[in-house]
């Protein structure tokens, strides 16, 4: 079984997409599959430029010529996308024959490049819907509902997400919308796969001392974290409200550790606001994940509203499998949020309500022991639903559906049983 994975970013990029289509492939070939990763030769936020090929824990990596501007700018990240539709394009066609082509959704409609190029040489297509466009886009405000161009990428992502064989979604919301988009027929080809996060590697923490607490000087503060990409898709308003509130309480720390378009937001509201309860720090390395997560009393995620459906904050895994209680702040139609509120392992803050927000983190400053209930009620949800290994086997079901859709591919061999049998 040979498959491609088509994504914009590929290990060792330390965007969220890069990290899980990194440990996916990893398992895959764990479990007998030879794995192909064609990404960019850019980093998510721009800078180094990476190798054109390499091979990672057995994992081959081609990396097609495109411009690396990274995403701080929007005709840098326009760039980036257009030069990586080209070179995905030529790479696609000179590389060996697959049996799939898996494709994600960064850069948006990079699945029409795999459609494409999947039925011109015989191979079978997977779309993984990590964000919905344009929808996503039109929600925030990057294009205008019922505009030419809005029109047409919907047209667009339509079909590719109609002619593929099979399409994996993050969520049951997440598949409502795309079940609206292709129709009761092609339903069926819907396959629900949260993303993960690997609970060997990221587990509640037992050491005594915590070296980035210690690292960063965080004493005995009262630490609210968030972890990951500053990105467009963030609800930062609300935090920073919340931050501005609590400004006198010197007991409490608000921590963002990550990268990404919004940072310049959060660093302008507390430069005029005088804030120094406020700090930022680049990405970890990812050895230290598991102690940066441990360093939060409490771990933020967000995601801005009318976002439900279209985007799943996939850092929620990481805290649930970090024991720690989960503060959502957004909208409360989304699957986060609804995960927090049915398993009580956190709290939930609709955006806008800085008030609200700011009640519950002080609530929870002077109650800490509390929250070792929240903490360990996320970690077994995570156990039950959100592992990775739970996904790799979801993701080697799909791959069995599609090789038993359609035909075997022109001049490749193929043994009759299910794929499951015959890479295990």
């Amino acid at each position: 079984m040979r498959l491609i994975i088509l994504n914009q970013f590929f290990y060792p990029d330390h965007s969220a997409t890069s990290q899980l289509m990194t440990e996916l492939a990893e398992s895959l070939v764990e479990r007998g599959v030879r794995v192909t990763a064609l990404a960019g030769r850019g980093r998510y936020n721009g800078g180094e430029r990476l190798s054109p090929r390499e091979e990672y824990k057995g994992v081959r990596i081609e990396r097609a010529w495109a411009t690396g501007f990274g995403k701080r700018t929007i005709a840098g990240r326009v760039s980036d996308y257009i030069s990586f539709y080209l070179g995905a394009f030529w790479r696609l066609l000179l590389l060996p024959s697959h049996d799939v082509v898996m494709a994600l959704t960064t850069p948006p409609l990079i699945g029409l490049v795999a459609l494409m190029i999947g039925r011109l040489r015989r191979m079978r297509v997977i779309m993984l819907v990590q964000d919905v466009y344009p929808d996503i886009a039109v929600a925030l405000g990057a294009l205008r509902a019922g505009s030419i161009t809005t029109r047409t990428l919907e047209w667009v992502s339509t079909q590719v997400l109609k002619r593929s064989d099979r399409v994996v979604v993050l969520s049951e919301s997440m598949r409502s919308r795309i079940a609206a988009k292709v129709g009761p027929g092609r339903a069926s080809r819907i396959d629900v796969i949260h993303n993960w996060a690997d609970g060997t590697d990221i587990r509640p923490l037992t050491e005594a001392v915590n070296p980035f607490r210690v690292e960063q000087k965080l004493g005995e503060s009262f630490v609210v974290l968030f972890s990951g990409n500053l990105g467009l898709v963030n609800e930062f308003s609300t935090v920073l409200e919340a931050a501005r509130l609590l400004r006198d309480r010197s007991d409490i720390v608000f921590l963002f550790v990550g990268e990404g378009a919004k940072e310049s937001e959060i660093r302008v509201f507390c430069e005029r606001n005088g804030l120094n309860n406020v700090r930022l720090l680049p990405y970890q390395p990812r050895n230290m994940l598991r102690y940066s997560l441990a360093a939060g009393d409490a771990l933020l995620v967000t995601l801005a509203d009318g976002l439900a459906g279209l985007s799943v904050p996939s850092k929620a895994y990481a805290i649930m499998a970090a024991g720690r209680p989960l503060l959502f702040v957004g909208d409360g139609h989304s699957d986060i949020a609804r995960i927090v509120v049915e398993n009580a392992c956190g709290a939930v803050v609709a955006a806008g309500h800085g008030p609200g927000l700011a009640k519950v983190i002080a609530a929870w400053a002077s109650e800490r022991s509390k929250l070792k209930d929240l903490g360990e009620a996320g970690r077994v949800v995570f156990e039950a639903r959100f592992d990775r290994k739970r996904a790799v086997s979801a993701y080697i079901e799909t791959l069995d559906k599609c090789l038993s859709m359609i035909p075997a591919p022109r001049g490749h061999r193929r043994r009759e049983t299910a794929v499951k049998d015959s890479i295990l």
